[in-house]
């Protein structure tokens, strides 16, 4: 029986040591097959890296200590599946512009260089609109870290998805996602995918869905009025959602009002909410229970 166990390189990847003939195993069908055994768990946990090493970086948050406790590990599963989905069907372009500012919060890890795939579906495209550009930048990606494909069956999306997640290539794969063609064993796929080749698959679904998923987290999202600025009350404020983690594999529930900001590329939580309640986590909160002794409502 001949034998090649892999070994590490100089440079970080992994070679086949030259074949080397073992007489005694020919009549030793137990020690045969723990060869194989063996051999076969060296090649599993082989994952090709374009760097020619493993991929450690910060831990991947939304930089708000309500929203990150609420979650395992105080953050996202960096190489896993998350899906986000709209409230309304109004609520589709929060929903992906939601979805695009959690990737830009793992992509601003200087550790993670690799880029951003999002697989697009034709009928999604004539449906929403093409992504833009100019907007995709303000939001603090570059054009040269985002890739896009647009293909005509979503089973094709998800094929192209899990081969992309596979690879290794891309930090983060988002994938326009269809309830009807969406099934367990197929985020399952992805999921596995995605700890092999150490990305994030983040599936966002075009309308309100209760399918069964193997995400780790699934989020519900849609627009809020966004706060003015204070040097004018009457233009557009940040962009902001009311956000809803509904699942989460080792954490909790919540629920909590949002904005984005540009240029330290975060989320902060909106301290007013339209209820007149406000945040146990926010500056504010602390100042008028203490003042005021209002009710706090946490997420």
């Amino acid at each position: 029986m001949r034998t090649e166990p892999m070994h590490r390189s100089a440079a970080g990847g992994f070679v086949a040591a030259s074949s080397e003939y073992i007489p005694e195993l020919e009549h030793d069908p137990a020690r045969v097959f723990a060869a194989l055994r063996g051999h076969i768990a060296r090649l599993e946990n082989f994952v090709p890296q374009l760097s020619g090493g493993r991929i450690r970086g910060q831990n991947w948050t939304f930089g708000v200590a309500d929203i990150d406790s609420h979650l395992p590990e105080r953050g996202l599963v960096r190489s896993g599946l998350h899906d986000i989905s709209p409230h309304a069907y109004g609520d589709i372009p929060a929903a992906m512009r939601l979805t695009l500012a959690m990737a830009v919060r793992r992509l601003s890890d200087p550790a993670e260089r690799r880029p951003l795939l999002w697989c697009r579906v034709v009928r999604e495209v004539h449906e929403y609109g093409n992504l833009y550009g100019h907007g995709i930048e303000s939001m603090g990606l570059p054009r040269h870290r985002f890739v896009t494909v647009t293909l005509k069956r979503p089973v094709d999306a998800l094929w192209v998805a899990e081969e992309a997640l596979k690879s290794g290539a891309v930090a983060i794969v988002i994938t326009d996602a269809d309830a009807k063609h969406i099934s367990l064993t197929a985020t399952r796929r992805l999921s596995l995918a995605a700890q092999t080749g150490k990305a994030a698959g983040l599936l966002v679904f075009t309308t309100p869905q209760s399918v069964s998923t193997a995400s780790h987290t699934r989020w519900i999202a849609s627009a809020s009025r966004s706060q003015p600025p204070p040097y004018d009350l009457h233009a557009p404020g940040k962009p902001s959602w009311n956000l809803e983690l509904v699942r989460a594999r080792g954490g909790r529930p919540g629920a909590w009002v949002v904005e984005w900001q540009n240029a330290p590329y975060c989320f902060n939580l909106v301290s007013k909410l339209r209820s007149g309640e406000v945040h146990a986590g926010t500056a504010e909160a602390v100042e008028i229970s203490a003042s005021q002794g209002l009710s706090i409502r946490t997420g």
